[in-house]
């Protein structure tokens, strides 16, 4: 995320329902189980718990200022639950905390493991009663600031499409939590500009039980424009994630910082909703991480079904990865857009959405103009029939929020309620997006509410703010039981 003066915390809703904690030794959704087909999903089951899993730095980094896990209830009742911080060196500090109905609790990671330079947090409550959010702060008035969801996704394989090392002036840096108490042990590969790399070190790595190990990308793939890993879990599963920072001295000019968690799956059709319209244009990196030879296109999706973009085309040996470049005169003729990134002969993908501008880039959002930054996103297979998601009233920013309908032959439908408020100006009722369409929304900064949104076939949906301090992308947090695979 870019520069900013204050983190702007952004927690996303959920259903509020009440169940019993998970026991002590009971294990993360994850486990003997299928996986969360979302990054942040929460139950409504009323015998299950939700797990939060969240990775990052402490204000002890160099360059960062501070980082905060918030804790926010949508329920009548109070909640309990337990959460657990672990370091790089090993230490695992546990506690109870309750959350007040309908309030929130802050839990300060660097508090829990003084001294530590990285933290790890697991956060278990009652099924969808809580919501559980990051926020990072770099130092200095125009450090940056990061937030969003964390994730509640373990997995035996990770995917991250991409990193920078470029010298001088970024730092990037490889997160591994493995949550249980039993070891984990991983195979990590890495594509540079040179290609495939495989480190010292980076076979057989052992992440133990409750401990968190950290990569430094920086100095194991040092100076290469796109860095890109692969994580295989031989035994065990993992939590993975990337923190990216620039202090714009390099070449670049890059500055910003922007923490963002790994794919845990492959697959043949990627979303994208609602592309940044920034005067710089964007990217795509497409990363193929089998050993099979990929045709692939990237498709514009629009809110127009009479506007086309000639897709753009991508081929790909194994392991190997694309920059794709947008072109920025699309906004002049597209408006608004989003993206497919589609494999033409079923070999499975994974993609990012990379969103940077240096200091000196002119950065328009609309008519607003937005200093330097950066942000990512990965680009997700799922879409959900069940969204939530809350906006936090901001005087300096503006939320965005884009719903793609990936289906090719269905028209969506979809429809917003609000819980604790009154509706949004410029948020319709009931909307209509026709197929491979999406539909933006612009709603004001002094807003404050808990938005549902209900549509008929599964939909993507991406939230984005902007304004004087930057801008970032925000995932959205699944019903448990709604996502799904978008048909064709």
């Amino acid at each position: 995320m870019n520069a900013s003066r204050a983190p702007a915390i952004v927690v996303l809703g959920a259903l509020a329902v009440g169940v019993t904690l998970f026991a002590a030794d009971s294990a993360p959704r994850g486990v003997g189980v299928e996986l969360p087909t979302a990054p942040a999903e929460v139950s409504t089951s009323g015998t299950a718990g939700d797990l939060w899993f969240c990775l990052g730095p402490t204000a002890d980094l160099d360059g960062i200022a501070g980082r905060v896990v918030t804790l926010v209830s949508h329920d009548p009742d109070d909640a309990e639950g337990r959460v657990t911080v672990v370091d790089d060196t090993g230490r695992a500090v546990e506690r109870t905390v309750r959350v007040v109905a309908g309030g929130h609790l802050d839990v300060w990671p660097g508090q829990s493991v003084p001294g530590a330079t990285w933290a790890a947090v697991t956060v278990e409550v009652p099924a969808g009663r809580v919501v559980v959010g990051d926020a990072i702060t770099g130092s200095g008035s125009d450090g940056g600031v990061d937030s969003g969801p964390c994730t509640t996704a373990t997995s035996a394989s990770w995917q991250v499409p991409w990193a920078t090392t470029s010298h001088p002036g970024n730092r990037a840096a490889l997160l591994l939590y493995n949550p249980f108490r039993a070891p984990a042990v991983a195979d990590l590969r890495f594509i540079g500009d040179i290609g495939r790399r495989e480190t010292l070190g980076s076979q057989g790595v052992v992440v133990a039980g409750r401990s968190l190990s950290v990569f430094d990308l920086t100095e194991r793939i040092a100076d290469s424009a796109v860095v890109s890993a692969t994580v295989d879990v031989r035994v065990g599963q993992l939590v993975v994630a990337r923190l990216q920072v620039g202090d714009g001295t390099g070449p670049t000019g890059l500055r910003g910082l922007d923490l963002a968690y790994g794919s845990p799956r492959v697959a043949h059709r990627l979303f994208l909703p609602g592309v940044p319209s920034s005067s710089r244009a964007p990217q795509v990196v497409v990363l193929n991480p089998g050993d099979d030879y990929v045709e692939a296109e990237v498709v514009f999706l629009h809110a127009d079904p009479e506007t086309f973009v000639e897709p753009l085309r991508v081929v790909l040996r194994g392991r190997q990865r694309q920059v794709v470049d947008l072109d920025p005169g699309l906004f002049d003729r597209v408006g608004s857009y989003g993206l497919e990134v589609r494999s033409l002969d079923g070999q499975p993908l994974v993609a990012s959405l990379i969103d940077r501008a240096a200091a000196g880039d002119q950065v328009v959002d609309g008519d607003d103009s937005l200093p330097p930054g950066l942000t990512t996103r990965p680009a997700t297979d799922v879409g959900a029939t069940r969204w939530w998601f809350r906006l936090s009233a901001d005087p300096t920013a503006r939320w965005t929020l884009d719903v793609a309908n990936p289906a090719t032959a269905t028209i969506a439908i979809v429809r917003f309620t609000v819980v604790d408020s009154q509706p949004p100006p410029g948020l319709p009722e009931t909307v209509e997006i026709q197929p491979a369409g999406q539909a933006r929304f612009v709603i004001p900064a002094d807003v404050s509410a808990t938005l549902h949104l209900e549509a008929s076939v599964p939909v993507v949906v991406g939230l984005h703010r902007s304004g004087d301090d930057g801008r970032s992308w925000v995932d959205g947090v699944v019903i448990a039981g709604t996502a799904a695979r978008p048909s064709s």
